[in-house]
């Protein structure tokens, strides 16, 4: 089950792509190598915020090598295995497994209004297919498919590595989900890390937000932890304008910021999202560059790009 060491911040990496919109494996070991030098205490892959929906199965398969021999058993990864299908999800998460992941993460599949039973049984049989603990996300914003603590009550019921969750929500949500489930569950706080702080206090066992700014948001966590709260907050309200401007609009937005500040931090050459994907024009780019600028991090090379 899970190890109380699993908790701070992990980031939810990128999926990068070469200008021909294949997958870009050395860039992906770059990604890696970035959250780790910035002090990530885990790494998660393939969420939305790694443009998921948008890759094959031998993809995600060969991604997921890349970043476990990267880490090198560094930090804990976590392998999203959501898929189409429940066969489709158990292959994925499978496979993770077996090339040593440490967690499965497992969002409700796009499949449209499914009821209460039919989701257990999906997140049930997908859990039960391996040994890992299996986090369950719950992103009614981004998916469409509201989950609720007892729901993911009854799954833990019918698989019992299901102690995880990740909620895209804030500390108010989050202290019902915590107040629900009890002591036995770990629950972590998602949406980019916005209300990271308010969770935390909250009794979020983490955090997982994206991985361009992954350095600031460890420093505000470990301020927090080392029992000092003002200088969290100081931290914190630094770099929460950044977070909030990338958090508008949509998820292809979202992710067009990370990945347009991780080139400026010089660790991608590429910024571009695989299509189809909504363009991120002139205006985004000139509001980006002054949140860059504000931090200190316009134009930052940090010796990552070979």
């Amino acid at each position: 089950m899970p190890s109380d060491a699993w908790r701070g911040i992990y980031p939810a990496i990128c999926t990068p792509f070469t200008p021909d919109d294949e997958v870009d494996l050395d860039a992906q070991r770059r990604v890696v190598r970035f959250v780790l030098e910035g002090g990530a205490h885990g790494i998660v892959a393939f969420g939305l915020a790694g443009e998921v929906l948008k890759l094959s199965t031998d993809e995600r398969k060969a991604l997921t090598d890349t970043i476990l021999d990267e880490v090198g058993g560094a930090v804990p990864v976590f392998i999203g295995a959501g898929g189409p299908s429940i066969g489709a999800a158990i292959e994925l998460a499978r496979y993770a497994e077996a090339v040593g992941a440490s967690c499965i993460v497992l969002p409700a599949p796009m499949s449209g209004a499914l009821d209460e039973s039919t989701l257990v049984d999906y997140f049930v049989r997908v859990a039960s297919s391996v040994s890992i603990p299996v986090m369950i996300q719950d992103a009614p914003a981004y998916l469409g498919i509201g989950l609720g603590p007892s729901l993911v009550g009854r799954v833990a019921a019918g698989a019992d590595n299901v102690r995880l969750v990740k909620l895209e929500a804030g500390p108010v949500e989050m202290g019902a989900w915590i107040s629900t489930l009890g002591p036995e569950f770990a629950i972590w706080g998602g949406d980019g890390g916005v209300y990271m702080l308010d969770c935390v206090r909250t009794g979020a066992a983490g955090i997982i937000p994206g991985s361009d700014l992954i350095d600031l948001l460890v420093q505000v966590y470990e301020a927090e932890a080392e029992g000092d709260p003002a200088r969290a907050d100081e931290l914190f309200r630094s770099v929460l304008p950044i977070l909030l401007f990338e958090m508008q609009h949509s998820i292809d937005h979202y992710n067009a910021c990370a990945k347009a500040v991780l080139v400026r931090r010089g660790v991608l050459e590429h910024a571009g999202l695989r299509p189809p994907a909504a363009s991120f024009g002139d205006v985004s780019e000139f509001l980006l560059a002054q949140h860059l600028a504000r931090l200190d991090l316009a134009g930052e090379g940090v010796g990552v790009v070979d």
